[in-house]
């Protein structure tokens, strides 16, 4: 009985240990993302920032002094606003005012509402009381809604970042396959020229450097005989130099880094085989015309 009480707690040990590690792991997921998210804001709101101080500095006088009139007229907007909301602060009086009411200072008493409410026994100063914690309290829903209104931005920008991320590790996905794709189709094409005997030089340079990397193609490798990949640049022209230089530009975009430094090399040689045919011509070319000349001396 002792030992299978031991080996209970042991289990139940093991399994707190278990649970502890994969919440501090939930835990440290979710951390990261409020990181992310975080600095996402910080970036998007530099961005704005820069963008603001970008156009500052190439708007024209005439816009400036428009931008600058355009802010002045909301900020007295804003200041009137916020007056008519606060009647301490209006800078109307009873002799001064638009509407030349001589009582405009005082309180309004609705006499009618305040009756039906049965608050009609209420004093001025009990409805002035009133009227300013009403507006007070429209201040606070306004902010209120105001909060909301940013913590509902807040959560789409937050789900665009998610959707972004998705849709780049997507993207990426799609792109691997795709280049995967390409590079069967490749090899496909370069085995069935060479069964065919009409081989072309990527495609015994391709071999070569793939000997034996695919299980798929070691029973067909088992009869080749390699060469020096140099070998098959032999009796090559012009046009065929060229286009060997463009089919390992395309091998090495689809391999990606799997033998890149061998197939930069490989190139290297293949255009320097060019240069060295396009001298060749050259030179028998000179050749040819100075026996046309010589030709032309003795019939003269």
């Amino acid at each position: 009985r002792l030992e299978m009480g031991d080996h209970k707690k042991k289990k139940k040990d093991m399994n707190r240990s278990r649970s502890s590690s994969s919440s501090s792991s939930d835990s440290d997921r979710g951390s990261t993302f409020d990181k992310r998210l975080l600095e996402e804001r910080k970036k998007s709101k530099k961005d704005k920032k820069a963008e603001k101080e970008r156009m500052k500095e190439e708007e024209t006088p005439e816009e400036k002094r428009s931008r600058r009139l355009v802010k002045k007229m909301r900020k007295d907007q804003k200041r009137q606003d916020a007056q008519c909301a606060l009647p301490d602060n209006l800078e109307y009086t009873n002799t001064n005012n638009p509407f030349n009411d001589m009582n405009l200072t005082q309180t309004f008493k609705w006499g009618k509402k305040l009756e039906k409410e049965g608050k009609s026994s209420l004093t001025d100063k009990q409805v002035e009381r009133e009227n300013r914690d009403r507006i007070k309290k429209n201040m606070r829903e306004m902010e209120e809604l105001k909060r909301s209104r940013e913590a509902r931005l807040a959560a789409r920008q937050d789900m665009e970042v998610m959707q972004r991320d998705a849709d780049r590790r997507s993207h990426s996905d799609w792109q691997k396959k795709d280049i995967e794709f390409q590079l069967e189709n490749a090899k496909v094409r370069s085995r069935l020229r060479i069964e065919q005997n009409r081989a072309k030089s990527i495609d015994l340079l391709a071999r070569y450097i793939n000997f034996g990397d695919d299980e798929k193609e070691k029973k067909g490798d088992d009869d080749m005989e390699l060469e020096d990949p140099t070998f098959y640049l032999k009796g090559l022209d012009e046009n065929d130099y060229e286009d060997l230089i463009e089919d390992i530009k395309v091998y090495i975009s689809v391999t990606g880094t799997r033998h890149v430094r061998w197939w930069k090399d490989m190139a290297v040689i293949v255009k320097d085989e060019l240069n060295k045919y396009r001298e060749s011509r050259s030179d028998r070319s000179t050749v040819h015309s100075a026996v046309s000349k010589d030709v032309s001396n003795i019939f003269k």
